[in-house]
């Protein structure tokens, strides 16, 4: 199996850069509880991946059971479209639902995010325009077009798209919602954030004990952000580690970590993991991880799969960029030339581990060409 690349942080612990903390996260769990089709994503046991990889304790927290879509996504661009749609005064579901204001919201996507985006303005009452990178899964595609939201297919990549986007919501008097910065645009982006904190909220309140270490897959980074800043001061005293997982086709939060400076990766970032071919990073996210996570991560498309096909053996539907934290977890236990990482990073029988499932499979057939039977999976050990 292709090798893991991956980078140690020396910016770590400098330039402190919280950009959700653990109040920020509370308020948005608040804001979706008011919701009237609010319910919790489950805390997932992995016992086998426990035994098999030697490690104390293996907990997921599922996104793909998250309500709608099934994936963590909705929770961002929700609170950022509410926030646009109640601009000042305290932020309800209650309140968002009954704005008079009605606003056309342009994004782009390559599935997850661009969903999340149309299943929401229909609830609200509100239009979107989507835009997705060449390439794109059909199933996802017309996912989005199901909800009654303007789709299409462009020829250019993920961040080219939102440069688009961006150009089209400025010439239509529209709103761009996007959870990546650009210059002269961070106010969305940070609410989109601030979204994010609420699984982190969810999940401080089921576990039982803080996790030693944390892994967070990421695309521009703003989730993995996000989640490092909150759930460090949910947990606190406790300390943890910070591992970040993104795709190997588009490393550029390992390479501005090495550099200690953004860096860009351009082309066109081919992987199995659609949702992490970024090449830009989110500079508020960036700045939130150089000063929480220790270490970064290219993972090939291999340990992914691999990933997804071990979370279904533990009656886990994980997508292809839902199950990267989990690939990188498996490659530090397994692969030999990784063992100074899982040694300088302190994984073993001790450890206790925490993981993301951002996405349920919204590709289907790539899930049963890499998993196998999509349906039948056992119930979830959940908590």
């Amino acid at each position: 199996m292709d090798s893991v690349r991956y980078a140690a942080n020396p910016r770590l612990g400098k330039d402190e850069f919280t950009p959700v903390g653990a109040a920020a996260a509370r308020e948005a769990l608040a804001f979706w509880r008011g919701a009237p089709f609010y319910s919790p994503s489950p805390l997932v046991r992995l016992a086998g991946a426990e035994r098999s990889l030697g490690l104390g304790e293996v907990w997921l927290k599922d996104e793909g059971r998250r309500f709608g879509p099934g994936s963590f996504k909705l929770l961002g661009a929700g609170y950022a479209m509410a926030r646009a749609l109640v601009p000042e005064g305290p932020l309800s579901w209650e309140r968002a639902a009954a704005s008079p204001r009605r606003l056309r919201f342009f994004t782009a996507t390559d599935g997850n995010h661009g969903r999340a985006v149309a299943w929401l303005a229909r609830r609200l009452g509100q239009r979107a325009r989507v835009l997705m990178p060449a390439g794109s899964s059909r199933e996802r595609f017309e996912a989005i077009a199901a909800e009654g939201t303007e789709v299409s297919v462009e020829d250019a990549n993920y961040d080219e798209c939102v440069r688009r986007a961006r150009r089209m919501a400025d010439e239509g008097g529209g709103v761009l919602l996007q959870d990546t910065t650009l210059p002269g645009y961070e106010a969305l982006p940070l609410e989109i954030m601030r979204g994010y904190g609420a699984l982190c909220a969810e999940a401080r309140e089921q576990l039982s004990e803080a996790p030693t270490h944390v892994i967070l897959q990421a695309g521009v980074g703003s989730f993995a952000g996000a989640a490092a800043g909150a759930l460090a001061e949910l947990c606190a005293p406790a300390e943890m580690t910070f591992m970040v997982a993104e795709c190997a086709a588009a490393p550029c939060l390992m390479l501005s970590a090495a550099a200690g400076e953004r860096r860009v990766v351009g082309g066109e970032l081919k992987t199995i993991m659609a949702g992490l071919a970024c090449g830009e990073p989110c500079d508020i996210g960036l700045r939130s991880l150089m000063y929480r996570a220790g270490y970064f991560a290219a993972l090939p498309d291999a340990w992914a799969a691999e990933a997804m096909r071990s979370l279904a053996r533990e009656g886990v539907t994980a997508g292809e960029s839902g199950a990267a934290g989990c690939g990188l977890l498996l490659a530090l236990m397994r692969a030999p030339e990784l063992r100074e990482l899982r040694e300088a990073a302190g994984l073993n029988e001790h450890s206790r581990v925490l993981l993301f499932n951002t996405e349920t499979a919204t590709d289907r057939e790539n899930y049963r060409a890499i998993v196998g039977n999509f349906a039948g999976h056992p119930a979830s050990n959940a908590v």
